[in-house]
């Protein structure tokens, strides 16, 4: 392989179409072979992650005289500086004696500089390839010139063969070392294959999320957000999207679950129910389901609260929540005590409460502990309702019975996990993106879909033992393996990778890693991500806030870049401690003053 001859390029005047200058940086030296070479560079000529070229030639065979001229990338990994005329034992005898190096006679300017290049690929020098960069099958010539292209030559090589598909390009970012650099990114790969965005807290996942969902609103593209803090409501004020967003507050589905996960529920939130009144709730459980029948409410709701001393029912109607249950029991309760309640006994055991007229006194004391547990886990519960409420913000709706109303063209539905303990929040999300999933499988949901997942390292965790945890990760696993054969894509969000389900990281193709200090976390990472180098992994420590490491099938190769800022704000982003409390200072001293003002 020869190095091809080029001419000098003049710097372009502003205004006029002449080429962009190939600015030289260094020249082939030592050992080369077909994935790495080492260059001599001059001092501060590249710097780590930079991308530069190799002009070549390549003979195609042994026996053939023609000869394909081709332009070799590479990506700088790492950059050696050397002094070779001053050796260590030089620097200790001045550190023992205290001089100054610059006041001797040492030669301090003679440095070597080498930088360690990765071979990305190869293509032909006249860009016949379409930005596809092939495998280089042999190496770089010594003596070769390398050099760092000009701006729109890497732009062109980082877009890749997405040149041609722009209808599927997401404009996310710009090289760290060369800001002028757009990069852009696959969102089919995005979409259908997964993508995970790690990193630890502060670095900036969430706005990096939050600019990839814009780039894909502005595609049309339906995601389903799960958000467990109220992350993404900010993306409800950003004017191109405030059509498009719709926001949910999510109420646990008691009835969707089984009975045993009922009461375990109440245990959770309350006083343990005993065995014996675990054994008594799964028939309160099914009667409180069948006394829900919408054509005969009003007359079993005027029963039932007469039966339980409770009129504000006649006026409030009964939901399908633990309420309802906890009434149920206070109803069985009461008609045990009553002496001539034989015909309550009666009516429950036809409204769908059997073997209710064979239950004795001695079921009394059992019924009372479940009302009084059950009424307490209603109440923990209606306050994680208020509270997810009050953060899904003013104007959110309550979550649809019928999923398939939060998958629709062009529409982003923010569903609020905020205010529930863990448990519950992987109940609801397992349940939601369980109905999402098995309506693409039956073809009963016409779009496909991306499901978002913050903090999915609790949704996903590698050490599932709870019913809640276990349920939620065979959904996310299920997904991960076969969401894209029908149209079901994730993007898992965690600061905690290494608490995440590996088979379900593994099954991610894209990446966006950006700083993480964690030990674990960075090995894990390593281990799980084929396409990250040894290099890459080192540089996270050093990551700046909002700079991060492309990783996958979403680029054509692992580039540093820095993260575009997103048109929304995160409702939780962080602010100046000491400015928030002087704000919330001064709203109490305003209301102060009013509160003294009506007074008077």
């Amino acid at each position: 392989m020869a190095t091809s001859s080029k001419k000098t390029q003049q710097p372009n005047n502003p205004g006029t179409n002449s080429v962009q200058v190939n600015r030289y940086v260094g020249t082939l030296v030592g050992e080369s072979t077909s994935r790495e070479f080492r260059l001599a560079v001059a001092p501060e000529a590249v710097r780590e992650q930079d991308i530069i070229a190799v002009d070549a030639e390549l003979r195609q065979s042994e026996n053939n005289a023609s000869v394909e001229k081709i332009r070799i990338w590479a990506k700088v990994q790492t950059i050696e500086r050397i002094n070779p005329l001053f050796p260590t034992e030089a620097g200790h005898e001045l550190a023992a004696t205290r001089t100054n190096p610059f006041d001797t006679v040492l030669s301090l300017s003679q440095e070597m500089v080498t930088a360690v290049c990765q071979v990305l690929g190869a293509e032909p020098v006249d860009r016949s390839g379409g930005g596809k960069l092939n495998k280089l099958r042999y190496p770089p010539k010594p003596a070769s010139t390398a050099y760092c292209p000009d701006s729109r030559n890497i732009a062109r090589i980082v877009l890749g063969e997405l040149q041609d598909k722009q209808n599927r390009a997401l404009a996310i970012a710009t090289l760290s070392n060369r800001p002028e650099v757009d990069v852009t990114v696959d969102g089919h790969a995005i979409v259908t294959r997964h993508l995970a965005i790690l990193a630890m807290t502060g670095a900036g996942k969430s706005w990096t999320a939050r600019r990839v969902i814009e780039q894909l609103a502005a595609k049309n593209y339906p995601i389903v957000i799960f958000d467990p803090h109220g992350d993404y409501t900010g993306l409800a004020d950003v004017p191109d999207l405030k059509e498009k967003v719709h926001r949910y507050y999510a109420q646990f589905p008691i009835f969707e679950e089984d009975s045993d996960t009922v009461a375990q529920i109440v245990s959770n939130l309350g006083y343990d129910l005993t065995p014996t009144m675990l054994t008594r709730f799964a028939d309160i459980f099914q009667a409180a389901k069948s006394f829900y029948i919408k054509d005969e409410m009003t007359e079993r709701v005027m029963w039932l609260a007469k039966r339980i001393n409770k009129s504000d029912l006649n006026r409030y109607g009964v939901q399908q929540n633990l309420w309802l249950i906890a009434h149920m029991a206070e109803a069985g309760e009461a008609a045990l005590r009553d002496h001539d309640g034989q015909d309550d006994k009666q009516k429950l055991q036809e409204w769908g409460w059997n073997g209710f007229t064979s239950y004795s006194k001695s079921d009394i004391r059992t019924l009372e502990g479940i009302k009084k547990r059950t009424y307490a886990a209603a109440a923990a519960l209606r306050r994680m309702e208020q509270t997810n409420q009050k953060v899904a913000r003013s104007g959110a709706e309550p979550l649809p019975t019928d999923r398939k109303e939060l998958v629709k063209y062009g529409q982003i539905s923010i569903v609020s996990l905020a205010g529930y303990t863990e448990e519950f929040q992987s109940t609801i999300y397992s349940i939601i993106a369980d109905n999402i999933f098995d309506a693409r499988v039956r073809n009963e949901l016409k779009f496909p879909v991306l499901l978002l997942l913050e903090e999915a390292h609790k949704f996903a965790h590698v050490n599932a033992n709870t019913p809640a945890q276990k349920r939620s990760i065979n959904v996310t696993r299920q997904i991960a393996q076969e969401g894209r054969k029908f149209g079901v894509g994730l993007i898992l969000i965690s600061q905690r990778p290494s608490r995440l389900d590996e088979t379900t990281l593994a099954m991610c193709n894209s990446y966006i890693i950006m700083r993480m200090v964690n030990p674990a976390d960075q090995s894990f990472v390593r281990k799980v991500i084929e396409s990250l180098g040894e290099e890459e992994v080192k540089m996270l420590p050093d990551l700046e806030n909002g700079e991060a490491i492309l990783s996958g099938q979403l680029t054509s190769f692992p580039v540093l870049a820095k993260i575009k800022e997103p048109a929304s704000k995160g409702e939780r982003e962080e602010q100046d401690a000491f400015d928030t409390l002087e704000a919330a200072y001064k709203e109490v001293l305003e209301a102060e003053r009013k509160e003294k003002s009506v007074r008077r």
